[in-house]
């Protein structure tokens, strides 16, 4: 692996064992990201940072706004992680 993989695979592994750390600073980023653009691309920034958190598995305890805490954005209430939008769920509920 090259230097930046290399560093890439180790900033990973450390949110791996340390998601609530690795979703403040990435918390932090997405704030300073958005001071710096003047809010012009907080979607996208925000878009960016869900998929970062997916990839580590951070921002589970956080309330989506609408939604429920630990509700993937995108994501119906009751809809299962991963399930189609409005594909019925296997469990009873």
């Amino acid at each position: 692996m090259s230097g930046l993989g290399d560093w890439a695979k180790k900033a990973e592994d450390l949110a791996k064992k340390n998601p609530d750390k690795a979703d403040e600073i990435l918390e932090r980023g997405e704030q300073f990201a958005g001071e710096k653009t003047g809010g012009k691309y907080d979607e996208q920034i925000g878009k960016g940072a869900d998929a970062v958190q997916r990839r580590y598995g951070g921002g589970q305890d956080e309330e989506q706004p609408g939604g429920q805490p630990g509700q993937q954005s995108g994501q119906e209430p009751g809809q299962e992680p991963g399930q189609e939008p409005g594909q019925q769920s296997g469990r009873q509920g």
